[in-house]
């Protein structure tokens, strides 16, 4: 799954430049330290962090935001409920600029992991609670090829999600259900065959 690491690492180092663009004003020099950037934002709370961030930042730079503080990838500063951030966002947001963020927003959801789409829905992501993990079966399909992931590479991949999901046993079932439809939809045409085999009687329990 070597480009999917890639990937993984390039948002990872997203994380830490926004992290450092926020304290420096998004390119902007600045006085503050780290301790106090983190202090800072200790005592705000979701609304509030995005508010401060979309001050300085571009909205591609707010969903990269929201999005990495959402997974705890920058270091001091987190999202406790994503539907929150985003609602603000988006009730702040002129049109235009609420495209310019659903696009990044999007662009680097469809990048995560399983279970990293798992931690934003648990984080109170807009995600429709009965539809998400139908519709992570169906997709997932997709990043299977675009990643070209081997068996061992997806089963690891699931494995780990499944744990995430805890006792939401329903996401992971739907989940299942979408993962095996893809599978079945696409037989015979571009799905490897291992992968098929592996996968198409994959059991939701």
């Amino acid at each position: 799954m070597k480009n999917s690491g890639k990937i993984i690492n390039g948002f990872l180092i997203g994380a830490a430049v926004v992290a450092l663009s926020v304290v420096g004003g998004c390119g902007k020099k600045s006085e503050e330290s780290a301790k106090s950037y983190s202090s800072k934002f200790s005592n705000m709370s979701d609304s509030e962090k995005v508010a401060y961030v979309m001050r300085t930042c571009t909205p591609d730079s707010v969903a990269r935001f929201v999005m990495n503080a959402a997974l705890g990838r920058i270091k001091g500063v987190e999202i406790d409920t994503l539907a929150m951030a985003e609602l603000y966002v988006y009730s702040n947001y002129d049109p235009d600029k609420q495209d310019l963020y659903a696009e990044e927003a999007t662009r680097l959801k469809e990048q995560l992991s399983l279970a990293q789409k798992m931690e934003l829905f648990k984080k109170g992501s807009t995600d429709d609670p009965v539809s998400f993990g139908l519709d992570l079966g169906l997709s997932y399909l997709t990043r299977v090829r675009e990643n070209n992931m081997s068996v061992k590479d997806i089963d690891k991949e699931i494995k780990e999600f499944r744990k995430i999901c805890g006792e939401d046993t329903a996401t992971y079932r739907r989940f299942v259900t979408g993962f095996t439809e893809a599978l079945r939809q696409d037989k015979d045409k571009d799905v490897k065959k291992e992968v098929y085999e592996k996968f198409i009687n994959l059991q939701p329990r």
